[in-house]
């Protein structure tokens, strides 16, 4: 049976981890929703994520260094060290080449990493540029990390930014005119690209003190219900959503709007999701303002149900992630 494109389904992710073989130098290995791995070294802890970039062809090597920053983040830990393999089509040309590596110094001069190791070639395996990354880091605040195995029932979700905010980016870019919309929607759309990262988000939320965060999720592939659901999977607890609550720019709209997609399962990189102690909930709210970023609390974890209160009335429940509406579309009009 062949698989849709996007993230292997959660049913077979499941029994692929079962393959992982880890020591008692790995604090937290790989799971589902666990968006980095937390290893002690000499009392030392170090965490090490990896993810590739394979739906952007615009700024992939830039894009490549701050999806993986972005979940050395996501376990409140700094980006510091990164390792990179780059697959290019067998036409790649030298300038190509150069192209990549520029994006892939910007990012890690945004970042504040070094790029350590990798490696480059030319095959007739693919036919787009493929990039992936492994980012390591360590923590913002004495040797501590959050680990997305301690959400609570009762504890408060925020989320900042919006949602959809990568896939509203790269469907401009690979849609363009077909889109038809308004200049004044293309100029807020490139600006969303400023929007990617969630260190600042991390850095400012920390203040409330780590112990307070029992959950951090960059909010990619699946979008905002992905990540959620890979939370609750993750701390074997539901959640509530009411979306409302949820921060939904106008350029998502439009795009989702026109395309006739849900923007709550568009990939986002960039919105982070904030699983907090309710009594700390508004601090941390204050916190992310006050550095400028947009957040609102959406709802809160339960005991078991996974739902999303949808604006009409009606409450969805979440049984397993969906393929990312950027899949779908992307896969429609190839």
């Amino acid at each position: 049976m062949s698989l849709p494109l996007g993230k292997v389904p959660i049913e077979i992710l499941r029994r692929i981890l079962k393959y992982a073989n880890t020591d008692k130098s790995v604090i937290v290995g790989p799971g589902v929703g666990i968006d980095a791995a937390i290893i002690s070294v000499e009392k030392k802890i170090i965490a090490s994520a990896c993810d590739p970039i394979t739906g952007a062809s615009k700024d992939i090597g830039w894009l490549s260094v701050h999806v993986n920053a972005n979940d050395i983040a996501s376990v409140a830990a700094d980006p510091r060290w990164y390792v990179v393999v780059l697959l290019f089509p067998k036409n790649a040309t030298e300038e190509q080449i150069y192209e990549v590596m520029d994006g892939i110094k910007k990012g890690l001069v945004e970042v504040g990493a070094s790029l350590v190791a990798g490696h480059t070639e030319l095959t007739d395996k693919v036919t787009d540029t493929i990039v992936v990354g492994t980012m390591m880091g360590i923590p913002m605040v004495n040797n501590k990390f959050v680990s997305n195995k301690n959400a609570r029932p009762g504890d408060y979700i925020i989320m900042t930014k919006g949602a959809g905010i990568e896939g509203t980016w790269i469907l401009s870019e690979a849609l363009g005119e077909k889109l038809d919309l308004d200049d004044r929607i293309i100029q807020n759309i490139k600006k969303l690209k400023s929007k990617i990262s969630v260190l600042p988000d991390v850095r400012a939320i920390v203040n409330v003190g780590v112990d307070n965060i029992h959950a951090l999720h960059d909010a990619t592939e699946g979008g905002l219900i992905g990540a959620l659901f890979e939370i609750a999977d993750a701390s074997n607890v539901g959640f509530t959503v009411d979306e409302s609550k949820i921060i939904v720019l106008e350029e998502t709209r439009k795009i989702a709007s026109k395309l006739a997609i849900d923007p709550l399962r568009l990939i986002s990189s960039g919105t982070l999701i904030a699983v907090v102690d309710k009594d700390v909930a508004e601090e941390a709210l204050s916190m992310l303002k006050k550095e400028d970023i947009t957040a609102e609390i959406i709802g809160k974890i339960t005991e078991d149900k996974k739902i999303i209160r949808r604006i009409d009335g009606r409450s969805e429940e979440i049984k397993k992630p969906s393929v990312d509406e950027l899949w779908r579309v992307l896969s429609e009009i190839r």
